[in-house]
């Protein structure tokens, strides 16, 4: 069987998406590469094709730094389960690497939604492991939220099961949004969370571009104390998922945190949604990295894990050299 490559329109690129029933995440959805195309990148809807059926799709986002320019491919790309085979992946590998060429870049980025048993697929066609961290989840936490909240609450460890009790008896409660005051609320407590935990955030107006793009989509979680707000969960929405996107909050001895969680759970279910997405954890026996206590947390509302590919990577020029020197050392510095 052969197939066509090439570039689609948004609107075939986004039926495509809402319809696919396989493994996905919200990085290959038309809202996502919009969101990207508002902070200046260049976006690639791709289609796979065979006897002129659309049966696969990629968003390629064109990355441009000081010191490089790539092509990343995040989650994807997405094919029919039927179709999805070694000879449809080598056939966009060999695409992909042809439209790299073409347009000048150093090198090409690729994080598939595959196990990682097919990495000889990938160094075949003289990929290599990137040599950066989680670029997108790799470890995935996916709790299934098609039973009735009960049978959730009994499948969370006991703990989690307690705290989230615990939030209607202490009377927490959480408003729910997508307006500029919410945003207001959880930059507030994003801000606390940078200043604790020592990393670099997001500029605030690119949440806020986030939020536009996405619209009903992305909603805001926040739980007050009295009169206050403790902690906020920015959660995003399709078809099939709830997704938890960023979170932060500030010490309280209450459950303020089970109570976005819970609230966004919730709100899933009301939307129809099979899955909530924890997004990114870490072993439970990598005690000293620095998301094992929120990775904790997220495994304690029940669920399985997902493990995906290691990003790859295929160098271009010279200068994949010294971007994966840099990346190497940012990783290092971090406590990756």
């Amino acid at each position: 069987m052969n197939y066509t490559i090439k570039i689609v329109d948004k609107a075939d690129f986004d039926r495509f998406y809402k319809a696919f029933k396989g493994r996905k995440t919200f990085l290959q959805s038309v809202a996502y590469g919009q969101f990207r195309e508002a902070l200046g990148e260049t976006i690639f809807y791709i289609g796979i094709f065979s006897d002129q059926k659309l049966v696969g799709i990629s968003l390629l986002q064109k990355v441009t730094t000081r010191l490089k320019t790539f092509l990343h491919i995040p989650h994807g790309p997405l094919i029919m389960e039927e179709l999805d085979t070694d000879k449809v992946w080598k056939s966009f590998l060999d695409f992909y690497k042809h439209f790299g060429k073409e347009r000048g870049v150093d090198f090409l980025r690729i994080s598939p939604l595959l196990s990682p048993d097919k990495k000889p697929l990938f160094c075949q066609k003289g990929f290599v492991d990137a040599p950066v961290h989680l670029v997108n989840p790799e470890k995935n936490w996916i709790l299934d939220i098609t039973e009735d909240l009960e049978v959730i609450l009994s499948n969370m460890k006991k703990s989690t099961r307690y705290e989230v009790r615990q939030i209607d008896k202490k009377g927490l409660t959480v408003k729910q949004g997508n307006a500029e005051e919410d945003l207001d609320i959880f930059w507030k407590l994003h801000l606390e969370t940078v200043k604790r935990q020592k990393f670099t955030p997001f500029p605030k107006a690119n949440t806020a571009k986030e939020m536009a793009i996405f619209g009903d989509d992305c909603q805001i979680f926040s739980t007050m104390v009295k009169d206050d707000y403790y902690s906020a969960s920015i959660i995003i929405f399709d078809d099939t998922a709830a997704y938890y996107h960023q979170g932060a909050s500030r010490y309280s001895k209450l459950p303020v945190a089970h109570a976005t969680i819970w609230a966004a759970i919730k709100e899933a279910k009301k939307r129809g949604c099979r899955y909530f997405n924890f997004w990114g954890v870490v072993s439970d026996t990598d005690k000293k990295h620095p998301w094992y206590g929120l990775s904790r947390f997220k495994r304690g509302f029940g669920g399985y894990e997902e493990n995906y590919l290691h990003c790859q990577d295929y160098p271009l020029t010279f200068k994949y050299r010294i971007s994966a020197f840099i990346e190497k050392y940012r990783k290092w510095k971090r406590g990756y």
